[in-house]
């Protein structure tokens, strides 16, 4: 009989799609019909905003838009405001936003002319909408160049219809997932989405809020965001984003982050806050330096964010991505307010574990190798350890799958690649790396499901 708390991984993008990339079409329901035949509770997807450098949704523009490269154009045409559209890199198993975004805005264009839709309401319940597509506008006419660059700041009267276009393409996305999440959660599927704890310089966020981030007078960040070196690292890593002015957020109650992270949580049922040991103590390094050994640890808004958090919002439902090597002080804080954590097998497999209920537990996450890939990339020794530690099966990946399936925990969450015992080529991301493999993997079609080998 299937555990009542497994769910899967999947991004909204590796979903297959007419139109060159996953997004909220048809294959959005037809994997929820999947996950429910199959009687899986929890479907894990990554954030939905408009993706930053390199592709990764990580680092973006607006943390509380969605990229439109998810509206789904079928959508449109069963809406009435598109007649039929070609396919487009249909049977593509890469994604490739540049030209999908080519390819999609003209359609949405031609879409946006044929609606008669009243914006007034989305605008009054979404108040970042108005204040993102201005800041697009802005950038537009500034040669696309960052905020802290810009030469003109006022908006001219003609750029009106811009703006309105890009709120309109925010409410179909937003109508469009809304339809998915009801859907998903009428079919007894939850979804868990994930929140980024930095926000980029160039982005409507660190714009509008200026003031909460530690800046010099011409905007420049003074220190940006990383991790010190360690044992994996003698440069340690560095990220680059600006860092949060704590002092000054508390001022007006952390509104800035607490409204972004309200907003991400209400597009979903559990919402993992990335880089959670922050809220604890976070890194700041020189912004000049290109590396991170200056990087030293400062204290985080700790027990007095979440105060406020909670007392806004009591029934928001959180778990901390607590991975990584981290200070007692970060566990502390945790369990102080009984959050969920992780535990990553492919970190700790080689360990004697513990069983915790209380953790939302992987084979592996977004980060890191396929199970199998992972698997395939062990040396002679460690496979014999392996072997020894499971009885020396036949099957040693599906001894390795039964294991992380079997092991206690409150929620397990599985990647379909490793249900599908696929290699890295299927890999979502490698943290550190800038590539086109990076972000970009996709199905082909829905054919995977008569491929299941695991977890079935």
């Amino acid at each position: 009989m299937k555990k009542q708390n497994v769910g899967v991984l999947l991004p909204v993008f590796s979903l297959p799609g007419n139109h060159g990339i996953g997004d909220f079409s048809n294959y959005a329901y037809e994997f929820i019909d999947w996950l429910k035949k199959h009687r899986y509770h929890y479907w894990q997807i990554l954030p939905l905003n408009p993706v930053g450098p390199a592709n990764s949704p990580y680092i973006t523009v607006c943390s509380e838009a969605f990229d439109i490269r998810y509206i789904s154009l079928d959508e449109l045409v069963k809406d009435g405001l598109l007649e039929k559209v070609p396919n487009f890199q249909k049977n593509s198993t890469q994604v490739k936003y540049g030209e999908v975004l080519s390819f999609k805005e003209k359609y949405l264009r031609r879409a946006y002319k044929n609606s008669k839709i009243s914006l007034d309401k989305f605008k009054k319940n979404n108040p970042w909408c108005e204040e993102y597509a201005k800041y697009l506008v802005l950038k537009m006419i500034n040669d696309n160049k960052p905020w802290n660059e810009w030469a003109i700041t006022k908006i001219p009267s003609f750029a009106q219809d811009e703006i309105d276009f890009h709120i309109w393409c925010q409410y179909i996305a937003f109508n469009q997932w809304n339809k998915i999440l009801k859907y998903a959660n009428k079919n007894g599927i939850k979804i868990i989405a994930d929140c980024p704890f930095y926000v980029g310089l160039d982005s409507v966020d660190c714009y509008l809020n200026k003031d909460e981030f530690m800046l010099d007078e011409h905007y420049h960040p003074t220190v940006v965001s990383g991790c010190p070196p360690d044992g994996f690292s003698e440069d340690g890593q560095l990220w680059g984003t600006p860092i949060y002015n704590f002092d000054k957020m508390k001022e007006n109650g952390y509104s800035f982050l607490i409204n972004r992270i309200a907003c991400l949580a209400s597009r979903a049922n559990l919402l993992r806050l990335d880089h959670f040991r922050a809220f604890d103590t976070y890194c700041v390094i020189p912004a000049e330096d290109e590396n991170a050994r200056r990087g030293e640890w400062r204290i985080g808004p700790r027990n007095d964010f979440f105060d406020t958090l909670y007392q806004k919002y009591p029934n928001i439902e959180i778990i901390a991505e607590d991975l990584g090597m981290l200070f007692d002080s970060v566990h502390e804080l945790r369990n102080f307010y009984h959050l969920p954590g992780m535990r990553v097998i492919q970190f700790c497999i080689f360990e004697q574990l513990e069983e915790n209920n209380n953790i939302i537990l992987y084979p592996g996450t977004h980060d890191n190798q396929t199970l199998y890939g992972w698997l395939k990339s062990l040396n002679k020794e460690q496979i014999k350890t392996l072997r020894k530690k499971f009885k020396h099966p036949q099957d040693l990946y599906g001894a390795i799958f039964n294991y992380v399936w079997n092991m206690t925990s409150l929620i397990t969450i599985v990647p379909l690649q490793d249900l599908l015992k696929l290699d890295d080529k299927a890999r979502i991301n490698a943290p550190g790396t800038v590539s086109d493999h990076n972000w970009t993997f996709k199905f082909k079609d829905m054919s995977w499901t008569k491929d299941i080998k695991y977890g079935q």
